[in-house]
């Protein structure tokens, strides 16, 4: 036994619960020195030699999370490809802004881990809530053993990985990936934030500050004001308890109840954390480290640690590091009855540990007084939702049996009978969602919360009563079949509902895609917390799988807990006001409870109407304005008949769901071409041994295609010739061997001897490392990845028709191996962008096809075959993807459809419903209105719009629809669509013969339809932005938005590959210091950025700071500042450093597919764009090797230098209204001046200094 064994306790195997196509290795180990359980992942995908002489030298010279629309990875070395991608925000999208982190090509696939902390925000201390949040920031800024406060995350950057946490209600997860050769210096550095931070007093003044400005960007989304309103009731219900404890008891000293931790404010701000805490006397750095030692301990804690090296080195590397984290409490814990949180563990150190949490006490967060009530809310934006929850016991310990997803999937439906089908029939209601959340609220260790949310229309609002009837006819019909008997005597829900979902989630869960090392780190670590139930063998899939039916449980949940006694209705309009109507509210923590009613003083809770309703009551915190109702008994006895287990009423149109006819049947790989099929030696590196004369040499060669109808191998040699050879061994004899390194066989009848060198990871193409790195200099241990050699045709998208009205690519999998398949498809328009209207009208058209098609589409999203239709810049595209036997049927359903709206005469296609029409219109003028109500979004909106003149502002598209009638809108649909052009991306699991069927559905589909010529192509066309600064400064839309945003773009120029890299390395160099200087150490605000942008074939560079606390001006002034600073940072920059930057850059650019979805966004972003560069990564990583710092520095003082007069720079403030510097600058408008047409004389006033010149067609 060696020494690492004895140094931890192996638990039980996970690999045989791992899913068919998942071949990386698992192991789960309690460190024995302290009790911290760790899983162990060697990742096979990136691992067949780890070690650095496997890699070629090199001999040349967050998480941070914008708030925008477009996606901004600016550390990730790849350009942002931008457009018309509709600046209109979705109405309910409440996180339309949260910039959602590329996935695409993020670097050779990394090394990743994470660890999970038993602490979150239900643990904050009552005098300072936001502890944990605030906790979760300060581990970040240094530790004894790294001292330098960015020391951390620069080491990340720099090693081309990123770093970030996220606090959640009972825990906290940190997670980080990087480079595979730095993982265990990494590790190292990781392990010290729970041994030893240094949590320096600065450090925390400063980052309160960061807080600050987190809350400020939440503050004005409804999604978080309804939430936090929820737990202002939670609290103010247990303040009326303890003032009637208080007035009963008469002096009596019997301690109150103690107040439950959904009501804590789990943000945190200033106020909170230090202005209060100071008030009250409280020493923060005393109580933050008390936090810290109280809760950071390593039985309180699970790492998972995921890198291309054996278990046995992984589990070395993480005994070394992670064995000095304490064991226990570095304090002595709390005694029971001091309201100690602190997690309690019998058989601790072990895999029979048992864990009771103190905050599964505390039982489910509302009582009588919260309950049977309806809640009116003023929201931000103009919107119309009805929420209504149901609170249950904590349902962690039914992970096998699921049963509140499968009540979610009933009332969630979406099909014919559902109840989302019958309430769209009275024009009530749009959407739905049903379920229990993922977050800490609504699935804590105490509690669940069950919602159902309806998207509602304006007539919608007024008849809640009657949708909530609705609701309870559904609850009442499942009810009765959970009692009811077949005719085999079994009673209870029909098992076909079950065994479809059941099936549906083992196929879902074994053909899974493969997703990034980060993703699935952090997802173990959710799974590790120290409330789930998931039993330590069923990690990987008892989160995603159905063991058993439990009808028994089910009907309990329903019977007692789905009660209108037992629930809240919330329901937030614009009906009622917005935000926006009422005064400004300053944040006020001490006033969360100085009410001692819950019940507003006037109004009715049915006949409600706002001249009768009174001054509304205020959330104290966010500011929400709401009027609180108990609703009438008659109404809820109205409901508790309704929900009577019995069939919902005929004239109801409520039934069970469908059988579902997308379940997927079929999940055979289609057969390859015989001429160029799979075989073992395929993409492997050889070196022959070929006789010349009498003397015998060795040559390297890649094996690139196999031809099995003779049995041939095409080998790649060194000089770019491709020679064919025939195997001496069959392709039946190579199925039984294992083709390794050092492998030999023959060819042409042992003429030719060969040895395998280097086998490729899983999904990787073919690889040129031959063992000899003599052409290669090792200098400073620099590696620079090597470069793949160019793929074959063969391995490419292929055309299969080309006309002006078709063009057909086509790509049979080869990597992933999966029944699954992708159908993209772009449908250019002549007259798209005509005029605003004509871009409304494609708008409107896109949500009454997806309103068409809601009950098919929905069976077919069950079954994990999924569908968007959306409009761009030229017209629509499509995409279909999913289990592949039933793609294109999927694809017919919407073409149909979508098609039908070219149409002689002026009636609606037959699958449009007039009233729908009319609610399909509403949503569109909603999504107008709600456009750019963040700072953000409207500064990146605006950008966009100077940069692409085809671009019609929500403000000119809202009036073009104004009075719009039926009539009207086919009429205009019909000019559109009047010549089309389609481009179509057809890849996965599908061979020629289904290419020629999707080509026949596309014909078929538009045989109405006239073919446009190339010259009447929409133009995609950007504008050349004058040589010269120019500035557009707008106030906010939102008249209560906090925050200003400032966007500095630089114009490059026209697409160039060295242009493009050398973006992509100033980005990758200046992304770390600007967010360390700029956002950490002068808190300029929480998302300080810089990324690169791609719009339309023009190369640009963006530096983004939105604020609540520094003007606009401080802020343009101080990006400046940095180009200064940074270019003598580059001057004095040491070689070994800039190399560090380049390598890190090149390993990003080549970075592995993780999945089909994401090798067909690469291919359809070159399809779309007409560049056809299908392995430009591959071109832009080779470029890297020709990067000096003469033609770095070049490049900066060309593009971005403050001495340059002539750089192309166009800067867009849009300031809120902080009180304070943040509103310096703000533009006042007149009383008759709108907006948006501010803003858009604005952009036309940029667009004339520009002279309209554009670029042109760029490809």
């Amino acid at each position: 036994m060696t020494m690492v064994e004895k140094q931890v306790i192996t638990g039980p195997d996970l690999n045989s619960s791992r899913s068919t196509l998942d071949e990386k290795q698992y192991r789960q180990i309690i460190l024995g020195q302290n009790g911290l359980r760790v899983i162990l992942i060697s990742d096979t995908h990136a691992m067949n030699y780890n070690h650095l002489d496997h890699y070629e030298y090199y001999d040349d010279d967050e998480e941070e999370e914008e708030e925008e629309e477009e996606k901004d990875s600016g550390k990730d070395g790849n350009h942002n490809h931008e457009g018309d991608n509709d600046e209109d925000e979705d109405e309910d999208d409440e996180d339309e802004d949260e910039e959602e982190e590329e996935e695409e090509d993020d670097g050779i696939r990394k090394a990743a881990a994470a660890m999970v902390v038993g602490a979150g925000s239900f643990h904050d201390p009552p005098f300072a809530q936001g502890m944990a949040h605030f906790l979760e920031h300060m581990l970040f800024m240094g530790t004894t053993k790294y001292p330098g406060e960015n020391e951390y995350s620069a080491f990340i950057s720099k090693n081309g990985g990123c770093d970030n946490a996220y606090t959640e209600l009972e825990h906290t997860v940190y997670h980080m990936e990087v480079c595979q050769e730095k993982l265990f210096e990494a590790l190292d550095m990781f392990s010290q934030f729970f041994i030893s931070p240094l949590m320096l007093k600065d450090a925390v003044d400063r980052e309160l500050n960061a807080i600050e400005s987190e809350f400020q960007l939440s503050k004005n989304s409804d999604e978080c004001r309804l939430q936090q309103l929820l737990c202002h009731d939670c609290g103010l219900q247990q303040h009326m308890r303890n003032v009637q404890h208080d007035e009963t008891q008469n002096g009596c000293s019997r301690k109150r109840k103690q107040q439950h931790p959904f009501s804590n404010f789990s943000w945190g701000n200033v106020q909170s954390l230090k202005h209060i805490p100071e008030k009250n006397g409280i020493d923060m750095m005393k109580e933050l480290n008390k936090f810290y030692n109280q809760y950071y301990y390593a039985q309180n804690m699970s790492l998972v640690v995921m890198g291309a090296y054996t278990l046995d080195e992984l589990e070395k590397h993480v005994v070394q590091s992670f064995s000095h984290v304490p064991a226990l409490p570095r304090v002595v814990q709390q005694q029971k009855g001091d309201n100690s949180l602190a997690i309690r563990r019998e058989n601790a150190g072990t895999w029979n540990v048992v864990v009771h949490t103190p905050i599964q006490d505390f039982g489910m967060p509302f009582d009588k007084e919260v309950l049977g009530r309806v809640c009116r809310i003023a929201p931000v934006k103009d919107r119309h939702t009805l929420a209504v929850t149901w609170q249950l016991p904590p349902q962690w310990k039914h992970w096998k049996s699921k049963p509140c997803d499968y009540i979610a999937h009933l009332l969630g439906h979406e099909a014919a009978g559902s109840l989302l089908s019958a309430l769209k029939k009275k024009s009530w209601v749009n959407e739905c969602y049903a379920g229990v959340g993922t977050g800490g609220y609504e699935n804590a260790s105490s509690h669940a919360l069950f919602s159902l949310t309806l998207t509602l229309s304006i007539e919608g609002v007024s008849h809640w009563v009657e949708i909530l009837r609705h609701v309870y006819y559904y609850i009442g019909m499942v009810r009765h079949y959970c009692k009811s008997v077949d005719d085999n005597g079994g009673r209870g829900l029909p098992m076909w509902i079950y065994e479809e979902l059941r099936a549906i989630q083992q196929v879902s869960y074994e053909f899974a895609d493969e997703t990034t090392p980060l993703d699935f780190v952090e997802n173990m670590a959710d799974r590790l917390t120290p409330y789930n139930c998931l039993p330590p063998e069923r990690l990987l899939d008892g989160d995603d799988l159905l063991f058993e039916f439990d009808n028994k449980t089910i009907e309990e949940l329903l019977d007692e807990y789905f009660s209108p006694f037992n629930a809240r209705v919330d329901i937030m309009s614009s009906t009622y006001g917005r935000a926006s109507d009422f005064d400004d509210h300053v944040t006020n923590l001490e006033h969360k409870a100085d009410s001692t009613t819950m019940n507003s003083t006037c109004g009715d809770a049915k006949k409600f109407s706002l001249e009768m309703a009174g001054e509304p009551l205020i959330e104290p915190i966010f500011g929400t304005r709401y009027w609180s109702h108990k609703i009438p008994q008659e109404v809820l006895m109205e409901w508790e008949k309704a929900r009577q287990p019995k069939l919902a009423p005929e004239e109801t149109g409520i039934t069970l769901p469908p059988m579902n006819p997308f379940i997927p049947k079929k999940f055979d790989l289609k057969k390859l071409p015989e001429d160029d099929g799979h075989h073992p030696l395929l993409f492997c590196s050889l070196k022959i041994c070929v006789s010349i004369g009498k003397t015998k040499s060795w040559f390297p060669c890649t094996c690139n295609r196999y031809d099995g109808t003779l049995n041939r191998m095409l080998l790649g040699m060194e000089d770019g010739e491709e020679v064919w050879h025939r195997l001496d061994s069959s392709i039946a004899e190579f199925q039984n061997m294992r083709v390794m390194p050092d492998f030999e066989g023959t060819f042409d009848k042992k003429s030719i001897k060969f040895r395998v060198i280097s086998v490729p990871k899983n999904g990787e193409g073919a690889v040129m490392k031959y063992g000899d790195e003599s052409d290669w200099h090792v200098e400073d241990g620099i590696h620079f990845p090597h470069i793949p050699p160019p793929l074959p045709e063969s391995r490419l998208p292929s055309v299969v028709m080309n006309t002006n009205l078709l063009k057909l690519w086509h790509l049979q999998d080869r990597k992933f191996k999966r029944p699954i398949g992708e159908f993209r498809i772009r449908i250019a328009c002549v007259n798209t962008n005509k005029t605003p209207l004509h871009k409304a009208c494609a708008e409107l058209m896109a949500i009454l096809l997806h309103d068409a098609t809601t009950e098919t589409c929905y069976l077919a999203s069950v079954c994990e075959l999924g569908n968007e239709v959306e409009t761009n810049d030229v017209g629509f595209s499509v995409r279909v993807h999913g289990f592949d036997d039933k793609v294109l049927d999927l694809t017919a359903v919407i073409l149909n459809v979508l098609i039908s709206f070219r149409k002689e005469g002026t009636d609606l296609p037959s699958t449009i419903q007039k009233h729908r029409f009319e609610s399909c219109l509403e949503i569109l003028r909603r999504r107008y209105g709600n456009a750019g109500m963040k700072a953000s979004s409207l500064c990146s909106d605006i950008r966009l719009r100077c940069l692409i003149p085809t671009i019609w502002s929500s403000t000119s598209k809202a009036t073009a629809i104004e009075n719009i009638t039926p009539e009207l809108f086919m009429k205009t649909m019909s000019d559109v669509m009047s010549k089309v052009s389609m481009e179509c991306l057809y890849m996965g699991n599908f061979d020629k013969h289904d290419a020629q069927a999707a080509k026949e559905i596309l014909l078929n589909a538009a045989a109405s339809l006239k073919a446009m010529q190339k010259k009447q192509f929409p133009k995609q066309e950007v504008i050349v932005t004058p040589a010269c600064s120019y500035s557009i400064v707008t106030p906010t839309i939102d008249p209560q938005e906090p925050n200003t945003a400032v966007e500095v773009y630089f114009q490059c120029g026209k697409d160039d590959l060295m242009d493009r890299i050398t973006v992509d390395l100033l980005v990758q160099i200046m992304y770390e210091p600007l967010y360390d200087q700029v956002r950490t150490k002068e808190q300029f605000g929480y998302q300080v950025s810089c990324s690169s942008r791609w719009t339309h074939g023009v190369i640009g560079l963006c530096f983004k700071i939105v604020t609540n606390c520094k003007s606009a001006e401080a802020a343009s002034i101080r990006i400046d500042q940095f180009l200064v600073d940074i270019r003598a940072d580059l001057v004095q920059m040491p070689h070994k450093s800039l190399t560090e930057h380049i390598v890190a850059l090149a390993n990003n650019k080549l970075q592995k597919f993780n999945s089909l979805e994401e090798e067909a966004d690469s291919f359809w972003s070159e399809i779309v764009e007409s560049r056809y560069d299908f392995e430009v990564h591959r071109k832009e990583a080779e470029g890297l090797r020709n990067i000096t710092k003469d033609h770095l520095l070049q490049s900066f003082d060309q593009w971005l230098s403050p001495n340059n007069a002539k750089r192309r720079k166009l800067e867009i403030r849009t300031i809120g209204t902080s009180e304070g510097m943040a509103s310096q600058g703000r533009p006042i408008l007149g009383p008759q001046e709108s907006i948006g047409e501010t803003i858009d004389e604005k952009i036309f006033n940029f667009h004339k200094l520009a002279g309209d010149k554009t670029f042109g067609k760029i490809f």
